[in-house]
């Protein structure tokens, strides 16, 4: 008889624990959408607030901290749009998540993400990026 309360608290736990994480999925989406589009602009606001002091940014051209990844930020040319796809969100914990997704056009790529929860706000703890090979 004591095994019918536990199981119940158990699906109650899994249950609101899946609920949360997709309600945060399309909220991660939607600020990596911002941030996509900010970049394309040239606007380096979003990102100040996204990525984290202590990122860490991995691409082909090695490895790079924030006021790197600030300082590299320049309007792309008239005309160019952030299409992100493919997107996928993995919760390790409440607080931290792993987003991959693809991007098409003139810069298509691969990114990885780490966003990291604190104080309320997702920040951009690690990423990385990988060129699409053409023809994929």
């Amino acid at each position: 008889m004591k095994s019918i309360p536990v199981t119940v608290a158990t699906f109650l736990v899994v249950f609101a624990a899946t609920a949360y994480a997709a309600d945060d999925t399309e909220a991660l989406i939607a600020l990596d959408k911002q941030w996509g589009e900010s970049i394309v602009k040239g606007d380096k606001t979003v990102s100040e607030k996204l990525l984290a002091d202590k990122v860490v940014s991995v691409d082909q051209n090695g490895v790079m901290g924030k006021q790197a990844l600030l300082a590299d930020i320049k309007a792309a040319p008239a005309g160019t749009r952030y299409e992100p796809t493919g997107y996928k969100v993995t919760f390790m914990s409440p607080d931290m998540a792993i987003m991959t997704h693809a991007t098409k056009g003139a810069d298509a790529h691969y990114s990885l993400h780490l966003w990291s929860r604190k104080d309320g706000a997702w920040q951009i703890v690690a990423t990385s990026m990988a060129n699409v090979k053409s023809g994929k």
